[in-house]
């Protein structure tokens, strides 16, 4: 029901109350609320304000409740609407890492038994790709907005892999189980947000 509705109703209800105290007390001879030697109506003004700053305050109380569910509608909206954008970011991150990790795993499957990995042994692709990645917006606002991975975050891997494809010798054959590491946090990150959030969705 409209404010305006709510307050005419009020104040209709509180002016034909009035109304009907004044005519039993004509009809009387008196006022119905006080006696003959008593100040009736000043007694009864008293009497009554409290009742109608009650009334007065009605409308304001309804607007103000109003307004409260309103920013509560509005906040559960905009929520929803932050949490769709960062499920389907995590989504994309995930899968993203986990195509990164089968190139990774191709790449070490080569490697010969007794041998370290070296990630300059890598097909140069392979490598342009992953930094690619690595400096995207995606990973970055992952980290930012969700998740920053256990080591170092996705522009610092993209250093090592740099460095170590360029000759650094400790870096070289230290990069790929960097790396690995690095898209199977990613990755477990990716999934656990998923599912903490995947209850909210289903609670809501």
């Amino acid at each position: 029901m409209p404010i305006r509705m709510i307050t005419g109703l009020v104040l209709s209800v509180a002016t034909t109350a009035f109304g009907f105290l004044i005519g039993m007390g004509a009809q009387q001879g008196t006022f119905v609320v006080c006696a003959e030697a008593e100040a009736c109506v000043r007694e009864w003004i008293s009497a009554t304000s409290g009742w109608a700053a009650v009334c007065a305050a009605v409308p304001t109380i309804l607007y103000l409740s109003k307004q409260i569910r309103d920013a509560d509608r509005h906040q559960r909206t905009n929520f929803a609407i932050q949490l769709r954008r960062h499920r389907l970011l995590a989504m994309g991150v995930a899968q993203l890492a986990y195509v990164v990790l089968s190139q990774i795993e191709l790449a070490l499957s080569k490697v010969k038994e007794g041998e370290a990995p070296d990630i300059r042994d890598w097909n140069k692709e392979l490598i342009e790709e992953m930094i690619r990645h690595l400096r995207g917006t995606n990973l970055q606002s992952f980290e930012d907005e969700i998740a920053f991975p256990v080591s170092i975050g996705a522009y610092g891997m993209a250093l090592v892999v740099e460095r170590g494809y360029a000759g650094d010798d400790v870096t070289s054959f230290a990069a790929p189980n960097i790396v690995n590491e690095y898209f199977e946090n990613v990755a477990r990150q990716a999934e656990e947000f998923l599912a903490e959030t995947r209850k909210i969705t289903e609670a809501s």
